[in-house]
């Protein structure tokens, strides 16, 4: 058989001729010295020392070092070198191996390479990884190409509730990024690395809001009602979705502390207060009127029929309302300790007109038989109405700037004067309380010092101010005002339990007289041309102080005070006819 002998084969057989010693000898030129035909990574380093091998080694792969991989996504493109992915060469260990190659076998093998024969004779690039410096490194990329995934929501567009459509995010394929770039760059070529991604879903997609933005739209799509007593209380669209809120998690409900100015409204148009019983005094209580339970709703059930009929499509409910019980009744009228009369003042209105003596007279009716629980404030205003021509009010005579002027009601300062000197007398403190503006004689004609009247107003319009006669009830009972007019004289009676406090007034003191302005005038076009009529004398104005003392029972004083009146001079008045 034809035999074709091998380089090795050839080498083995001329050594059976060589001498032992020469045999063993290998040629000077290879001592210290990489071995002929001897590559690293493919770069030829026959007959190199190892510092030589090495230098020429970093010489050559220089430039894959700085430029190991180019990784691409989408047009966008990122050049790595070896240290930014978190690879180095390990020169040492290669030339270590070049260095080794032939050395380590039998006298045929290092001959054999020696002759530059042996197949296989290529040291592999030598790596070492660090993948902790790879990731950070890839995470540049992340950074340029990641996407947040936004999810679907609602959305309240004056009432238009539509959807935000979600967003699907993407990020880097960490393993399969990681594991490309490992496989790819082994060698000294520059390789592409296309970048993995793998998408993130939103934790809210768009077909899940279906059924939210539905109920979202249920909440405002019509008025809801309520009914009670044969009228009908709408809530309309514009309140309801002004009050409509979607949360994060895409629940729409309704904020009802944005529904309070319609709740309020509504609530205030049922609201029926419950009336006192009133009560005379007449040797002991008598009954005037029973007392009247009133109405108002129940402002928890309703809110949460709010929320109940807004989801529902019936959209109407009957309006949920609660008796509201008098503070005093028939039935509690010993707990009231109403035992005796505390106070009294009295004035005269001896002298006014038939207008003035009607008001006086309504005021002291309307103003009657009223009574005030322990620590609630009496506001005259309050107890009295609304003075309108409907309570029986007829137009009457008032101070307004420098003139007497003609107004509804005008006479009902002589009753809250009276009821100032009967709560003064008890001793009580006032939280407001206003003297009139000028000096009045009516209110002097029964012996009466200067500085004990009260006015009090009840603006027309919005521009002007109220003036009201506010004390607070001190005792621990509840107490009763009741009026009485006996001929020109109207008085005021307090009844309660007696607190033992003793009261007493000092003397007026007086200023000296204030200056007087000079005249005025007005046109009244019932005048002729040029004529004249003085329709107000002119009166100097004075500051009066009266000293109040109350004193407890144990002695302790509870009040020392002024009551101070500032009146102001009157100036002389004139009609003029039309120039």
């Amino acid at each position: 058989m034809h035999r074709i002998m091998t380089r090795r084969g050839f080498v083995a057989g001329s050594m059976g001729t060589i001498v032992t010693a020469a045999a063993l000898a290998l040629p000077a030129t290879t001592v210290g010295k990489i071995y002929p035909g001897t590559r690293v990574a493919g770069i030829d380093v026959s007959g190199m020392t190892p510092e030589a091998a090495t230098e020429h080694l970093r010489a050559e792969l220089a430039a894959v070092e700085a430029h190991a991989a180019t990784f691409t996504f989408d047009g966008q493109r990122w050049e790595a070198s070896l240290a930014d992915l978190g690879i180095s060469i390990d020169y040492d260990l290669m030339v270590e191996q070049a260095m080794a190659h032939g050395r380590n076998g039998s006298v045929i093998d290092r001959y054999t390479s020696l002759l530059g024969g042996d197949d296989d004779d290529e040291v592999e690039m030598r790596l070492v990884r660090d993948d902790s410096t790879l990731r950070s490194w890839l995470e540049t990329i992340e950074n340029d190409i990641a996407v947040e995934p936004h999810s679907a929501r609602l959305q309240n567009d004056d009432g238009e509730i539509s959807i935000i459509e979600h967003v699907t995010g993407r990020t880097l394929d960490w393993d399969q990024l990681i594991s490309d770039t490992n496989r790819s760059v082994v060698g000294i070529d520059v390789v592409s690395i296309p970048v993995a991604v793998v998408p993130v879903e939103p934790k809210v997609t768009t077909a899940k809001l279906s059924a939210a933005r539905e109920h979202a739209t249920r909440l405002i799509s019509e008025p809801i009602y309520f009914t009670y007593d044969g009228d009908v209380y709408p809530v309309d669209v514009p309140t309801l979705t002004a009050a409509l809120e979607i949360d994060e998690n895409n629940t729409a409900s309704l904020d009802l502390s944005l529904l309070t100015t319609r709740l309020d409204a509504i609530a205030a148009a049922v609201f029926t207060p419950a009336q006192n019983i009133k009560l005379g005094w007449n040797d002991g209580l008598f009954v005037v009127e029973d007392d009247v339970d009133g109405l108002e709703v129940d402002r928890d059930a309703f809110e949460a029929d709010v929320a109940r009929v807004v989801a529902s499509a019936e959209r109407s409910a009957p309006l949920p309302v609660v008796p509201v019980r008098a503070g005093a009744r028939a039935d509690n009228l010993d707990e009231l300790g109403l035992e005796g009369h505390l106070a009294y003042g009295g004035s005269s209105f001896a002298g006014s007109s038939e207008t003035r003596a009607e008001n006086v007279a309504v005021s002291a009716r309307n103003i009657s038989y009223k009574l005030v629980a322990p620590g609630e404030l009496f506001s005259f205003n309050d107890l009295l109405g609304p003075i309108t021509e409907e309570a029986g009010f007829v137009q009457g005579k008032i101070i307004q700037g420098d003139w007497a002027a003609s107004d509804l009601g005008g006479g009902v300062c002589q009753v809250s004067t009276t009821v100032f000197r009967a709560a003064a007398h008890a001793g009580f403190q006032f939280e407001e309380w206003h003297p009139h503006s000028w000096r009045l004689a009516f209110y002097e004609a029964d012996g009466s010092p200067p500085g004990m009247d009260g006015a009090i107003y009840q603006p027309n319009t919005p521009d002007e101010i109220e003036k009201d006669l506010i004390f607070q009830n001190p005792l621990d009972s509840w107490l009763l005002l009741m009026m009485v007019i006996d001929g020109h004289t109207v008085y005021a009676h307090l009844y309660g339990r007696d607190n033992g406090w003793e009261v007493e007034f000092g003397e007026p003191r007086i200023s000296e007289p204030k200056p007087i302005p000079d005249p005025v005038e007005r046109v009244n076009p019932k005048l002729a041309s040029g004529d004249r009529i003085k329709v107000q004398n002119a009166r100097a104005g004075v500051t009066v102080r009266i000293q109040r003392t109350v004193t407890a029972k144990d002695g302790s004083v509870i009040s020392d005070g002024d009551f101070v009146s500032d009146y102001r001079s009157v100036p002389e008045a004139w009609e003029v006819g039309p120039s």
